[in-house]
């Protein structure tokens, strides 16, 4: 897997971890760990009043019985009550079966003190059971530890050098199209931008690695916007992408979500062609280097 499709697909498994919830977050990790293992994972699905018997999914080699807990919104007091619930609810049914109950979550930010207490209370109290926590590192280790085709199967299909390369003026004016509904913007200070901006936003190795790949065409937007027949074009994009950065920034989002909504922002949220792609990437790539996205680097010597 060369460079490009390691930034894409990183950045596309950030994506599915944050934005999936509930059973599709379950659905998400089994066809992980399926392609991981093949038969020797198995997915249990709920079945009648019994349920699933407290168990998402089982890697019989390992003895490892998987609980993923993934909600809209996490909160200590509730996840407490999750891990006592079907720590306790999976024992009856499953001991003879399991030395590790992994507990499987899908915050970003990892988990709180009394929820990792909790969990060393359960290992303490039941010798022989270990009780780990999976979240972002342990499921992306198991996907890139796959295929580059089981990842294309799991994540779709990945843009290439050769999408990006290919990249023109009709798969921008798709993209630039459906956000330029906007009234031109005030007068701003576009002044360069240096290579410092990448650090001072303190964005992810592969959302940096994304935006430099995107410098290979990110200059066909500007020349797109000097031979576009509405000179105000390309004030109404740089408009409508500085109203929805600051907007997302008010939210106190991380930077690495900020850039993912405004790729979502400008591509939507469903995967498109990979021409399209790339397109929402070049066009992404030239308004943070004019500066109409993400903040400006320090001078030297500020804090």
């Amino acid at each position: 897997m060369d460079k490009f499709r390691r930034f894409w697909y990183e950045f596309a498994f950030e994506k599915e971890y944050r934005t999936r919830t509930c059973n599709s977050f379950q659905d998400f990790f089994c066809d992980i760990m399926e392609r991981c293992h093949n038969q020797d994972f198995q997915r249990v699905r709920p079945c009648g009043p019994y349920g699933d018997r407290k168990n998402d999914g089982y890697l019989r080699s390992e003895r490892m019985l998987f609980q993923i807990y993934a909600p809209n919104e996490m909160t200590q007091e509730r996840t407490l009550e999750k891990i006592e619930e079907d720590f306790y609810g999976a024992l009856p049914y499953w001991e003879d079966y399991f030395d590790q109950w992994v507990f499987t979550q899908n915050s970003r930010l990892g988990l709180s003190g009394d929820v990792l207490k909790k969990l060393l209370t359960l290992q303490n109290n039941h010798p022989g059971i270990r009780c780990p926590n999976w979240g972002y590192i342990e499921i992306n280790r198991k996907l890139f530890s796959l295929s580059d085709i089981d990842i294309a199967l799991i994540l779709g299909p990945s843009p290439s050098m050769q999408d990006m390369l290919e990249t023109g003026y009709p798969e921008l004016q798709i993209v630039l199209g459906a956000i330029s509904e906007k009234e031109p913007m005030p007068n701003q200070d576009l002044s360069p931008v240096s290579d410092k901006k990448l650090s001072s936003n303190a964005l992810s190795p592969y959302v940096k690695g994304l935006i430099n790949f995107g410098k290979i065409k990110s200059p066909y937007v500007g020349s797109f916007f000097e031979e576009y027949y509405d000179p105000e074009f390309g004030d109404k994009i740089a408009k409508a992408f500085n109203d929805k950065y600051m907007e997302l920034r008010n939210q106190n989002l991380p930077p690495d979500e900020i850039f993912m909504k405004l790729e979502e922002f400008a591509g939507g949220s469903v995967r498109q062609a990979p021409k399209i792609e790339t397109a929402v990437l070049a066009v992404l790539t030239y308004f943070f280097e004019k500066c109409d996205i993400f903040e400006r680097p320090r001078p030297e010597g500020r804090l």
